[in-house]
């Protein structure tokens, strides 16, 4: 048995999973929701994607305050640019 699924509607593409185990919790969550398969198949895959989303969100704030943290602590090279890198002729200094 074939889950077909709808939640792709507004694009006219259905959504077919071919997965009978999948089916079955498809089925299972529409019955103890009292939906439909498609509305229990958005309403998952719309939490799911609202915690990704939350994730990525705590993530990229972690990065940003190691960032800050490391922007914030003092200059180990003041003064120091890309010339210092290379000799007189543009050879890398080793």
């Amino acid at each position: 048995m074939h889950l077909v699924a709808t939640a792709y509607a507004e694009l006219g593409m259905p959504l077919y999973v071919r997965d009978d185990h999948v089916k079955q919790l498809a089925d299972r969550v529409a019955a103890l929701s009292r939906c439909t398969v498609t509305d229990a198949v958005r309403s998952a895959l719309e939490t799911r994607l609202k915690e990704l989303e939350s994730e990525r969100e705590a993530r990229d704030r972690a990065i940003d305050a190691l960032l800050a943290r490391f922007d914030a602590g003092p200059d180990e090279a003041p003064g120091f640019t890309d010339k210092d890198l290379y000799d007189e002729n543009g050879d890398p200094i080793l």
